[in-house]
């Protein structure tokens, strides 16, 4: 992947390596790990796939959001198992990846029992881009909508 910082310059690191950067970053700034690790993944995937608008970019935005406690970032994510196909969670004022990281497996196990499944997250900020939260399922054989 490539970043150009002021100078202009550009270096490239693999995705691997532009995670555990992001991951770092997110830790020196107050988040858990677990909340670390969705942002990084979520922030690398994008960037590596060209949406360099929700990739490292975004960075400065999560940081201020932190800073300034408009996000908890140590929110823990609360799954609800609602109904035969439905999973609700609060994310605790957290950012939306975690949240959904946290209802994945119910998600899929509903999704694979009821043919279907619906996931709610409320109480959450900034869902990031779109395409890196539905992978996982498309990797399980699902289709997933966000």
């Amino acid at each position: 992947m490539r970043a150009n910082s002021a100078d202009q310059s550009t270096r490239t690191v693999s995705f691997e390596q532009l995670t555990d950067l992001l991951r770092r970053i997110f830790l020196a700034h107050g988040t858990s790990a677990e909340v670390a690790e969705a942002l990084a993944e979520n922030c690398a995937s994008a960037q590596r796939d060209g949406s360099h608008s929700h990739g490292i970019f975004r960075i400065p935005g999560y940081l201020s959001s932190l800073a300034s406690g408009w996000v908890n970032g140590k929110a823990v994510p609360v799954v609800e198992d609602v109904g035969a196909a439905f999973v609700r969670v609060d994310a605790g004022g957290g950012f939306a990846q975690p949240a959904l990281a946290a209802a994945r497996a119910l998600l899929i196990d509903k999704a694979r029992s009821a043919g279907i499944a619906v996931l709610a997250i409320r109480n959450s900020h900034h869902f990031a881009a779109l395409w890196p939260d539905v992978e996982p399922f498309a990797e399980q054989g699902l289709v997933a909508l966000r």
